[in-house]
């Protein structure tokens, strides 16, 4: 039998970015109810981790940087993780650490002694470790850990040469995603929130991604890996979600028979299917509105869309399993029957007024003139400049208020 076909099963989670420093953030408003799980979701999910660890009866715990700043974590960060790696030691399960840009292996607190099972590697050049059961290697770990200012060499990655599985662990590296995997079996990387495998020709390279989003920006469920290897060598890698809190960016279809009553209608109906789908974390909602009709127009900062979030706050976001709304938003363009345009009013020579900015970008907007005189000709001048790319965004909203404002009039 070829050494190949010889090869033990071997099963690790590979994990990374953590933060627990860093609580969930990136909301304008964080009602009191909410505070104490904006705290403790990064370090549910990090739990949650461990707990992966020890259900599935991994051999190993694989960590690819980015665990926790100590200095910013505090002792509550430090005394988790020391705990945590206490309960994978009384199981007899090794941790396998390659530090990130957060956590240098210098920062760990010299009073507080990491348990013999965490192998953390070293800064600036890959060490190789063995990785045995019942003494006979079933799989070879190589690391490289990171530290703010200090040269560093990676290039010390390389399969074994006596054919066992060969894990390769950094927070990031130097050489291309598509080459990772010509000089390990799995490269495990870490410093990107976002799960993904990058190359999977030769070899597979994976990010693990967080297991907790932190803000409305990183979307859908994130977790941990479990890679599991066979006789073979042919490698399966699960997903695992750890979530506490998830965040999810929903898009509504309206039309033009869309109005703020049916609309909610769909919303409420879409978030019963979402509890169903995300029956394990507490959901965090954007919603964009995208399509056609006048509802359109009435989705902004200030219009009938702030009365429909807070309704459905007050509905879903109180629950054992919270369903908040973050926000409601629209990018589409105003939409209004012709005759408004048509009309000699003050609506009619507004509509006529925001359609020639747009279709004529060699208009200047002229922000300047709003600019209070005291900041004129200052560093804060350059605020009322806009950006060619975000000319159509600025002229829709601006459109939208005016038309949500004067319509309002016109019907009281």
């Amino acid at each position: 039998m070829s050494q190949a076909l010889s090869r033990p099963p071997f099963q690790f989670v590979h994990a990374s970015d953590f933060h627990l420093e860093r609580p969930l953030g990136g909301v304008a408003e964080v009602p009191e109810h909410l505070r104490e799980l904006f705290l403790e979701a990064p370090f549910q999910a990090a739990e949650q981790v461990f707990e992966t660890v020890l259900s599935e009866g991994v051999d190993a715990l694989v960590l690819s940087g980015d665990i926790l700043d100590v200095e910013a974590a505090g002792p509550r960060g430090v005394i988790f993780l020391r705990n945590h790696f206490q309960r994978l030691a009384d199981h007899d399960v090794p941790v396998y650490w390659a530090c990130g840009e957060v956590d240098p292996p210098d920062s760990w607190p010299a009073s507080i002694e990491l348990p013999e099972n965490v192998h953390v590697f070293p800064v600036g050049r890959v060490e190789a470790i063995d990785h045995r059961r019942e003494g006979e290697i079933v799989a070879r770990i190589q690391g490289i850990s990171r530290s703010q200012g200090s040269a560093w060499d990676d290039s010390g990655f390389h399969r074994d040469a006596n054919g066992h599985f060969t894990v390769g662990v950094a927070y990031r590296t130097t050489a291309s995603p598509d080459a990772e995997g010509d000089r390990v079996h799995y490269m495990a990387l870490g410093g990107q929130h976002r799960r993904q495998t990058v190359d999977q020709s030769l070899g597979i390279v994976h990010y693990a991604g967080s297991p907790q989003g932190r803000a409305p920006s990183e979307t859908d469920a994130c977790g941990c890996t479990i890679v599991a290897v066979d006789e073979t060598g042919h490698v399966k890698t699960t997903f695992i979600a750890t979530d506490a809190a998830r965040w999810i960016t929903e898009t509504m279809e309206v039309t033009t028979g869309t109005d703020e009553d049916a609309l909610l209608a769909q919303m409420e109906s879409r978030i019963g299917k979402l509890q169903i789908k995300h029956h394990d974390s507490h959901l965090f909602i954007t919603w964009h509105i995208e399509g056609h009709g006048q509802v359109l127009n009435h989705i902004r900062s200030g219009g009938i869309s702030d009365q429909m979030v807070a309704l459905l706050r007050e509905q879903y976001g109180q629950r054992e399993r919270i369903v908040w709304t973050v926000c409601m938003e629209s990018v589409a363009p105003l939409d209004v029957p012709q005759e408004w345009v048509d009309q000699e009013t003050i609506m009619g020579d507004m509509l006529r007024e925001f359609r020639t900015l747009e279709t004529d970008e060699t208009i200047a907007l002229g922000l300047e003139e709003f600019m209070p005189e005291q900041l004129r000709g200052g560093p804060w001048e350059e605020l009322s400049e806009v950006r060619e790319e975000d000319r159509a965004g600025l002229l829709w909203a601006a459109s939208k208020m005016s038309v949500d404002l004067l319509d309002g009039e016109r019907k009281n």
